[in-house]
């Protein structure tokens, strides 16, 4: 179902006489085939951010004990989630996400930083395939293959996730929502984009990512204060947790450019 609504999207992309910019043209330029792959890529992408600010969402506002790296245990808390639902369509986004990280992986390998709070883009990609391959091995084997993860450890990604798994069932069950409260607590705002980004503020707003996200986390999680989820410009391609506005913000610059990166990689036969 979710597939189909993203397809849909493709009749909301602007004209090139609506939006002064490169990447609608280029869109325009694409086979109806390509174009429905460039926005399950785009949205796939945009899944798994969504997932992962959630998680920073989750630390801050439960307060969750956290050991070792927060980047490292939101980046699972999106892998597992996204796993946990079970269908088709979301194993095709999060298929979707982790190319997206090992293209990225790729533009940023010049640019290595060892001391950072994440680790190396790499590194954080063959984790996450990791627990994708030892949740579903029929689903994800063949993916983890062409990605590189060896098969020797392959072998150990079941304990991985399982690890996973039991880590943030612990850490959460104390928060988990009773089925008697229906409050809502997360508002979601999408603000107007300009003509550069309106393409892909159409697809998130279309697709209704962020209210599907929000939604979900309503009904899992107590949390203890209205939090808003926010699309936007910013200045940069970027999505963040700010706790002390009680804020998520995925910028409308990070889906271009996502989509960048698709119509790249697919110029230069990457994809």
């Amino acid at each position: 179902m979710l597939i189909a609504t993203l397809l849909f999207c493709i009749a909301w992309v602007p004209h090139p006489a609506r939006a002064d910019d490169d990447l609608t043209p280029r869109m325009e330029s694409l086979t109806r085939e390509s174009l429905e792959e460039l926005f399950v890529f785009v949205s796939g992408n945009i899944l798994f951010t969504l997932y992962h600010e959630a998680g920073h969402m989750l630390v801050s506002e439960l307060q969750l004990p956290i050991l070792g790296q927060e980047e490292d245990a939101v980046d699972n808390l999106a892998t597992i989630t996204m796993l946990s639902a079970g269908d088709d369509d979301t194993d095709l986004l999060l298929t979707n996400a982790m190319i997206g990280w090992f293209l990225i992986a790729d533009d940023n390998e010049e640019d290595l930083v060892f001391y950072g709070e994440h680790d190396l883009d790499e590194q954080r990609g063959y984790t996450m395939l990791c627990m994708m391959a030892g949740s579903d091995p029929d689903a994800f084997t063949e993916l983890a293959a062409d990605l590189g993860l060896p098969k020797e450890r392959a072998e150990t990604c079941a304990w991985d996730y399982d690890q996973a798994v039991q880590s943030w069932d612990s850490v959460t069950e104390p928060f988990l929502r009773s089925d008697t409260d229906t409050k809502q607590r997360i508002t979601v705002l999408h603000d107007p984009a300009s003509p550069e980004f309106e393409a892909m503020s159409i697809l998130l707003y279309q697709s209704e990512l962020m209210e599907s996200v929000a939604e979900e986390l309503d009904r899992l999680y107590e949390l203890p204060a209205p939090v808003t989820f926010r699309a936007t410009s910013c200045g940069e391609e970027n999505a963040y947790w700010d706790p002390d506005k009680r804020e998520m913000t995925l910028c409308y610059e990070l889906l271009t450019g996502f989509a960048e990166i698709y119509m790249n990689s697919l110029a230069t036969g990457d994809l």
